[in-house]
């Protein structure tokens, strides 16, 4: 990813998430971290990922496939090449933390994932209470996949 794609990589965020990541979050993103676009075989692209790599940890801060691309294997198969890429590259640990509602819970699992605990109230949710939809929050579910035979 390069700041190229921030175009496109907001309207995609905006349209896949209730409360998406800003401008600015994505900038940092790309300072500070990995950032990856996937694209098909002639270059459309279909989704991303960023991650901020600490030592011998990978943290998947934000991944998200084009909603009209959604639920076509297409995560599945930008996970698992993004998690053949960081295998032989030193890294031990894969670190993510997801909603508890994220259907990727499940994606994650797929690949190998395990639940290592909940961090309450994390995110920022519409919930309804008394007949109104409210801003609420919501757990995160913290999870990892070992990376090396170490791990």
């Amino acid at each position: 990813m390069t700041s190229a794609d921030l175009s496109w990589v907001l309207s995609v965020e905006q349209k896949a998430y209730d409360f998406p990541w800003s401008e600015q979050g994505f900038e940092k993103a790309l300072d500070d971290g990995l950032a990856y676009v996937f694209c098909d075989v002639d270059h459309r692209p279909l989704g991303y990922a960023c991650f901020l790599t600490v030592l011998d940890e990978a943290h998947l801060l934000n991944f998200c496939i084009a909603p009209k691309y959604a639920r076509q294997g297409i995560g599945f198969a930008a996970m698992q090449a993004l998690i053949d890429y960081f295998k032989p590259a030193d890294y031990e640990i894969m670190l993510l933390e997801v909603r508890e509602s994220n259907s990727a819970v499940y994606l994650y699992q797929k690949l190998g994932f395990i639940e290592n605990g909940i961090r309450p109230n994390y995110y920022k949710a519409m919930v309804f209470e008394d007949g109104e939809l409210k801003q609420g929050k919501e757990d995160a579910i913290l999870m990892s996949l070992g990376l090396s035979s170490k791990a």
